[in-house]
């Protein structure tokens, strides 16, 4: 990472010492590594091992280098790449592909950017901070680069404060098979600086007033003897917390973070690279309320973003409820199962007043292993196992690039060839679900599938309002991108 451009860092040698006492005393800043206005960057730890780095593709920031990391290969065994950076106002970005392309994109088409190629060259301008995606020769599957350009970082929490768990630019290793996770209480906080990277896990049982921040990244490339609790990001019964800004890199095959039994907790600006196959689902949220995630980033080969009810009981009556979920102003990306799912795991006393809303839908693909094989798995997806009731959920403004299927709410008995049962020997409905200002620039099939149950299990008052795929609004029920069965009623276009 590097090369030949422009790279200022404070302390640098190669600056007069008048100019370097000059920065410093504009910056306020003495963290080692920052690079100076109008964009701040993040060296990458000199003792990161290469593994971790990219350079598939050498990128500038108001000509300033940033430095990229290896985000593991997807499914396809294409290395995933991504870079980081802050910026107060408008700056140009140019990119260089270190092999040959012939096309290129930069998604999402929401941010209106225009790319111009010189040579090998792609530059644009970001009027603000923005996650920005560039896709070559439209191989979503291929060596895709995502950036994330964010806003300058306040309030950096004070080192010697002991109540604070705090990181440093370096790498810092704290992996291990017998390796329990760093525990955050009641109170804490965990921070990694920009220029940080901590290999490791984190969990929190029980805690309030937790907060997980900083620019850094949270790597976890390795399995623990934990089983079913391996997982890089674990917070379990926490309630008033903060998670915002980090960048979590989770290059195995198991989910990437997950919220459980928890409430009144805000997720912002959330990034999270997991494009490992299968299983690395990006944050999942699970038999909880009052929950807020805004300006996420997810790069996953599962479930993006999945709402689940999970429990010892049976009854899901007996079951903790999952209600008032608010999840907006996101991009999305799954190379696996759903961009947005609840479910399939779905044994809660209801799943109530959930709303998705202004969100990018990169992409979806269905599986890498059974292609076309498994038609419950779609862009938007409500999937049921189990006897309780969805009722008041609503997807609002969601734009889709690329998916093979759009929306599928079902009720079924097995999800995944029977990996995972259902029980339908209590009363279920999913009811009062909105679809509306739903844009599909797909070339897939773009199929909207509702599958209820039983006569006394259905889908009902289901409305589609302003459903656009391709440029053409869907006017009619009868339009041939629906598939419905016998067991849904009360539904309609407008």
């Amino acid at each position: 990472m590097g090369g030949t451009k422009k790279r200022l860092e404070i302390g640098s040698l190669m600056l007069p010492l008048f100019m370097v006492a000059f920065i410093l005393v504009l910056a306020g800043c003495t963290q080692p590594d920052v690079k100076e206005l109008p964009v701040v960057s993040y060296a990458a730890p000199a003792e990161l091992p290469a593994n971790y780095r990219s350079s598939d593709y050498t990128v500038e920031a108001g000509e300033i280098d940033i430095d990229l990391y290896n985000g593991g290969n997807n499914s396809w065994n294409n290395p995933v790449s991504y870079g980081y950076f802050d910026m107060p106002g408008s700056t140009t970005i140019k990119i260089t592909p270190n092999f040959e392309y012939d096309t290129y994109e930069l998604v999402p088409r929401s941010l209106g950017l225009k790319g111009k190629r010189d040579g090998d060259t792609i530059s644009f301008s970001l009027d603000g901070p923005a996650n920005v995606t560039l896709v070559l020769d439209g191989n979503y599957q291929g060596r895709v680069l995502h950036l994330f350009a964010e806003s300058p970082e306040t309030d950096i929490p004070d080192p010697s404060d002991p109540n604070v768990i705090y990181f440093a630019p370096g790498f810092h290793d704290l992996s291990g098979y017998g390796t329990a996770p760093t525990m955050i209480g009641s109170g804490q906080t965990l921070y990694i600086s920009g220029g940080a990277v901590v290999r490791g896990r984190f969990r929190a049982d029980n805690a309030t007033n937790v907060t997980i921040r900083g620019r850094g990244i949270l790597l976890n490339d390795y399995r623990s003897k934990d089983e079913y609790d391996d997982i890089a990001l674990s917070l379990n019964h926490i309630t008033h917390s903060t998670i915002r800004d980090i960048i979590v890199n989770r290059d195995t095959n198991s989910w990437t973070s997950s919220l459980y039994g928890s409430s009144d907790v805000q997720v912002l600006n959330y990034k999270a690279v997991s494009p490992r196959f299968a299983s690395s689902d990006g944050f999942n949220i699970i038999s909880s309320h009052d929950i807020v995630f805004d300006g996420s980033f997810i790069h996953s080969a599962d479930d993006s973003i999945a709402i689940k009810g999970l429990s010892h009981e049976e009854d899901p009556a007996k079951a903790l409820p999952v209600y008032n979920i608010t999840y907006k102003n996101s991009q999305l990306w799954s190379d696996a199962n759903n961009a947005i799912g609840i479910g399939a795991e779905t044994v809660a006393a209801y799943f109530k007043d959930i709303t998705f809303q202004n969100i990018d839908v990169l992409y979806n693909y269905d599986d890498r292993d059974h292609p076309d094989v498994l038609p419950d798995r779609s862009a938007i997806n409500i999937f049921a196992l189990h006897g309780t009731e969805f009722k008041d959920i609503t997807f609002e403004d969601i734009r889709v690039e690329k998916a093979k299927r759009l929306i599928n709410v079902q009720m079924d008995t097995s999800f995944y060839f029977g990996a995972i049962q259902g029980n339908w020997a209590w009363p279920g409905s999913i009811s009062g679900i909105r679809y509306k200002n739903i844009t599909s620039y797909s070339d897939g099939t773009n199929e909207i599938k509702l599958n209820g149950w039983s006569k006394d299990r259905l889908l009902s008052d289901i409305t589609f309002d302003n459903i656009r795929i391709n440029g053409k609004k869907i006017k009619d029920p009868n339009d041939p991108h629906f598939t419905v069965n016998a067991y849904t009623e009360n539904w309609k276009v407008k």
